[in-house]
């Protein structure tokens, strides 16, 4: 690979929050940005599902300690609050990217364009794609980077998928981002959603050098999900852990 294509690749990647690359040449960069999906077992096949309605108090507990809770929603969006205080706005589409999130370094804001919820009723097959803006703010340095990407999402197949929270049928779905003046992939999205519950079990992705998962341990519905049963259910969790 010549060192302006690398540098571009990493410059690229770098702006995209993915800054953790192999040490290898491009195809292993390409591997590495490309998270180990869980294989489909027999073919299953599932009714289009719908676009779900999220509702205020909806919680869900990811690993043994990692809950999201649905802290508002409106017409184009959803408020979450998370176990470490954060809140997170989100479009309402589980596939598409935070829109308004702050970590302790910088603030990161995204405005979509296009029609990601094309992608409603789920069937197999089907794809959408979109725009997304990205505004990364340097909270140090006070600088703003702006990355524009373009997002390829497909409904991959149908399967089971085996969760701590259970065993669900669920729509695999994949989602590729491409810098808009870079032709390689930057990133890619899994998510196993279950129509039954109105939301996603398992996540993939790529961090910090390595593929990584998210698995549903509990969901717990609005009316349900107060603060004994939330302890309740996380205390449980823990003391399953090994």
């Amino acid at each position: 690979m010549r060192p302006s294509t690398a540098l571009a690749f990493l410059t690229a990647a770098f702006a995209t929050g993915c800054s953790h690359l192999p040490s290898g040449g491009l195809q292993d960069a390409i591997n590495a940005l490309t998270p180990v999906e869980p294989v489909a077992a027999a073919p299953l096949v599932l009714p289009p599902a719908p676009r779900p309605t999220a509702r205020v108090g909806d919680t869900f507990v990811f690993g043994a300690a990692s809950v999201r809770r649905v802290e508002a929603v409106s017409r184009a969006a959803l408020t979450w609050s998370t176990t470490d205080g954060q809140r997170l706005r989100t479009g309402r589409d589980f596939f598409t990217p935070v829109l308004e999130q702050t970590l302790p370094d910088r603030r990161i804001t995204s405005q979509l364009s296009g029609q990601p919820a094309d992608l409603w009723p789920l069937s197999v097959g089907k794809k959408v794609t979109f725009n997304e803006l990205r505004s990364t703010t340097f909270t140090t340095f006070n600088r703003t980077v702006q990355t524009p990407l373009r997002w390829e999402c497909e409904v991959v197949d149908a399967r089971v998928s085996q969760v701590p929270a259970g065993d669900f049928e669920t729509f695999h779905v994949r989602c590729k981002s491409y810098r808009q003046d870079f032709f390689l992939q930057l990133q890619t999205i899994t998510w196993d959603y279950a129509p039954s519950l109105g939301h996603y079990v398992r996540r993939t992705w790529y961090e910090r050098g390595r593929p990584r998962q998210s698995q549903l341990a509990a969901a717990l519905p609005g009316a349900l999900a107060t603060a004994p049963r939330v302890a309740a259910t996380l205390e449980r969790l823990q003391q399953m852990q090994p």
